[in-house]
């Protein structure tokens, strides 16, 4: 008295004639190849935010601080240019690029002392004194202790006791 489904007697004669089953589309991908290395790139190789940094850092790379858009998007391999004009216009909002051309930008902060690989050295520079100044530091806390043990043993010397005010 069951009712046979429809469409099963179907699926059995194409695998009875071997031609593959396939999951109906309304059927969701198996876990393996959601954002998985087999089903292509994962959610986060394509975020927003490290397209931005990678853009960024071909921003600190261009020649005088000034980037093709076009030549970008190829560089980053963007298949949505709205992608890279969604950051350029965030970076301009913030006051940080400008337009020089409808397809190029420059960095606001280029010129003398302020290029990125020059804010880069001396930022390197700077470090490195750091290290410096507090290994001095240290050093001249070292010697600090001992001239403060130095006059804890003299002020201790049951000697040195008859003479106080000397």
């Amino acid at each position: 008295m069951a009712a046979a489904e429809p469409g099963s007697t179907g699926q059995a004669t194409q695998q009875s004639q071997g031609q593959s089953h396939r999951p109906p589309p309304s059927s969701p991908a198996p876990p393996s190849q959601v954002g998985g290395p087999a089903g292509g790139s994962s959610r986060h190789e394509k975020s927003l935010g490290l397209l931005t940094a990678k853009f960024v850092s071909l921003l600190q790379e261009a020649q005088d601080g000034v980037l093709d858009l076009k030549a970008a998007a190829d560089t980053l391999a963007v298949r949505q240019k709205r992608r890279i004009y969604d950051i350029t216009n965030v970076l301009e909002g913030i006051d940080l690029i400008e337009k020089k051309s409808k397809n190029s930008i420059q960095w606001k902060g280029v010129g003398a002392g302020c290029n990125t690989k020059e804010v880069l050295e001396r930022l390197r520079d700077l470090k490195a004194e750091i290290e410096d100044l507090e290994l001095k530091e240290r050093e001249l806390d070292q010697q600090k202790a001992w001239l403060q043990q130095s006059i804890k043993n003299v002020m201790d010397d049951s000697i040195n006791n008859r003479y106080p005010f000397l």
